[in-house]
C-alpha cells in the first residue's frame, strides 16, 4: 500500500470519525464547553474545505486572486470560531492573538500544496513526454 493510499485512508477515517464522535460525547457527557469547542472547530474545517472546493478549485480565477480570496476567508472562519468558542474579550484581542499563528500555519499548508502541485505537474509533464 502506497503512503498517498494510507494518508487518504486516514483523512477519511477522520472526516467519518468525528462527526460520529461528536454525536456519542453529546450523548455520553452532554453538551458542554468541550464539545463545543471541538464542535465549532469541527464545522469551522469543514468550511475550510468548501472555501477551498471554490476558490483553489475554480477555473475561472486566477491564482493569486484564488490565493486571496481563500486567505482572508479562512481568516475570517478562524476568527469567527475564536469568537464563538470566547477566545478573548474582544475582537481586537483576537485577532491580535489569531494572526500570528494563523499567517504560520496559513504558509505552511500553502507551501506544502504548493510544492506538491510542482510535483505532479513534473510528474505529469514527464509523463505527456513519453507518448
Amino acid at each position: 500500500m502506497k503512503f498517498k493510499d494510507l494518508f487518504f485512508a486516514v483523512l477519511t477515517g477522520i472526516g467519518i470519525g468525528i462527526p460520529v464522535t461528536l454525536i456519542c460525547m453529546i450523548s455520553i457527557g452532554g453538551y458542554n464547553a468541550v464539545v463545543q469547542e471541538f464542535l465549532v472547530w469541527t464545522i469551522a474545517s469543514a468550511l475550510f474545505g468548501v472555501l477551498s472546493a471554490i476558490t483553489l478549485k475554480n477555473d475561472r480565477m486566477n491564482l493569486i486572486l484564488s490565493t486571496v480570496l481563500h486567505c482572508l476567508g479562512c481568516l475570517t472562519i478562524t476568527i469567527s470560531a475564536c469568537v464563538i468558542i470566547g477566545y478573548g474579550d474582544n475582537l481586537l484581542d483576537i485577532m491580535l492573538t489569531v494572526a500570528p499563528v494563523f499567517a504560520v500555519v496559513y504558509a505552511s499548508i500553502y507551501l506544502i500544496s504548493f510544492i506538491s502541485m510542482k510535483k505532479n505537474a513534473k510528474k505529469a509533464n514527464e509523463a505527456l513526454s513519453k507518448k
